[in-house]
């Protein structure tokens, strides 16, 4: 990353946010830039007109109102720990959040414009004698090496007047991406990288979320206030548009809301990899292999038992599935009085998948215990989104692990905990049974 040449003026920082809606995740990264850069007296939100300049992301965005009532509302109790789960959790560790009235404004200067706002028209409109400071993501350095999105003289003006405060995004190698946009696009760009670590473990968690997790959540009905403060999750839940718009997909048939669509992808998906367990016992039975088989579910909710069971000669090779969802029930099926493990683990998962193959009499039976649907500020739990998987036959008991962002809702934890069960059990019958 290239050293600033050029004096840049980090007692104001600006953040340009699209906030649709924002969530925990912005306000980290604010959060974030305070504890590196104790420098900051000022940072300013810059809300989008909510006309998006990015030509390969035409999506519908609210009125700038609702979304600057949601960033408000969520910035005045963002300190709260009555109020706002990340400073509940800063309060744990004995710390203070920094973020508040006294060191932040929102900007609505875009309000002004019919037309979306680019990043180069906060440089421009921003940066006088210093280099312009401000927060992007990662994912918006790495779309500089597209000159249809930026061209050489954006890149030029960005070089010269900005200082980029970036945030990771999706496993992006930023040095590797900076590299290549000095060797492709000709410039080298001045780039300080956010450091995640400085901020409790707790609360890095936050990190995960997104605007599309928090609609999608919205959309399923789930409580908002494990991504945003009270009221402003309220305010979210509320709002007709984000429980009911409708995004048009790439089909051009569906017409489904984001949460929707994504379901429907992930029991597309599930049903193709069920296919495929479906083939590879058909080959297992004609070469006289062990090839029947039965499952017990907690999390998934029948997932994996329904979707296998609506295959065609699914009875050739599926002999029982159970659901056994509350705690009392596993001591039932496992016939124990008291658990010395957590209900997800891999010793729970064992047990059940080898309690399921001695009543069924399959050749080889699967269990799925896990945990779906995003954190509860009313449960100590941290262990949603993950999910153990046991496998037993005839010779060997084994287990798999799996962990997805906990910020996803039920369905979506439901749908991928399956999928994963499918892919795993075919690889492991295909190399080890």
């Amino acid at each position: 990353m290239c050293p600033s040449t050029i004096e840049s003026n980090l007692a104001k920082i600006y953040f340009p946010l699209t906030a649709n809606p924002v969530g925990y995740n912005h306000l980290m990264v604010a959060e974030n830039v305070l504890w590196q850069i104790p420098e900051t007296q000022l940072l300013v939100f810059i809300l989008s007109n909510g006309r998006h300049p990015d030509p390969f992301k035409p999506f519908q965005i609210p009125h700038l109102s609702l979304r600057y009532e949601i960033l408000r509302s969520a910035l005045l109790q963002w300190p709260d720990p009555e109020k706002s789960l990340p400073a509940k959790y800063a309060a744990e560790y004995g710390v203070e959040l920094k973020l508040g009235s006294k060191n932040c404004t929102i900007s609505r200067w875009e309000l002004s414009f019919s037309r979306p706002l680019r990043l180069v028209d906060h440089v421009h409109y921003f940066s006088t004698e210093e280099k312009i400071s401000l927060i992007v993501g990662a994912d918006l350095i790495q779309r500089m090496l597209d000159p249809r999105i930026f061209s050489d003289h954006d890149l030029a003006l960005i070089e010269s007047s900005c200082l980029m405060i970036a945030a990771q995004r999706d496993d992006i190698d930023l040095n590797l991406t900076l590299q290549l946009i000095k060797k492709k696009r000709g410039v080298e760009l001045t780039v300080n990288q956010m450091n995640q670590d400085l901020l409790p473990k707790k609360l890095q968690n936050f990190y995960q979320i997104s605007s599309t997790q928090i609609r999608k959540a919205t959309q399923a009905g789930h409580s908002l206030e494990t991504f945003l403060p009270v009221n402003a999750s309220l305010y979210v839940s509320q709002n007709y548009y984000y429980k009911m718009g409708k995004q048009k997909t790439h089909s051009n048939i569906l017409h489904l809301n984001e949460f929707e669509y994504s379901c429907f992808e992930l029991q597309k998906k599930l049903k193709e990899v069920a296919f495929k367990l479906q083939e590879h016992l058909g080959k297992r039975a004609k070469n006289g292999q062990p090839y029947r088989f039965s499952v017990v579910e907690t999390s998934t909710g029948g997932q994996i038992s329904q979707t296998f069971t609506s295959l065609n000669g699914a009875s050739d090779h599926f002999l029982d599935g159970r659901i056994i969802y509350d705690k009392e029930a596993q001591k039932q099926f496992l016939d124990v009085k008291e658990f010395e493990d957590s209900s997800v683990s891999k010793t729970r998962a064992q047990s059940l998948a080898s309690e399921m193959q001695r009543q069924s009499g399959a050749d080889w039976a699967l269990a799925e215990t896990g945990m779906a649907g995003p954190p509860s500020k009313d449960k100590q739990s941290r262990k949603n989104g993950q999910c153990y998987l046991g496998l037993v036959t005839s010779t060997k008991v084994r287990y798999k692990f799996l962990q997805f962002n906990p910020f996803l809702t039920r369905k979506e934890h439901q749908l991928m905990f399956a999928i994963e069960a499918f892919v795993w059990v075919e690889k492991e019958l295909r190399i080890n049974c």
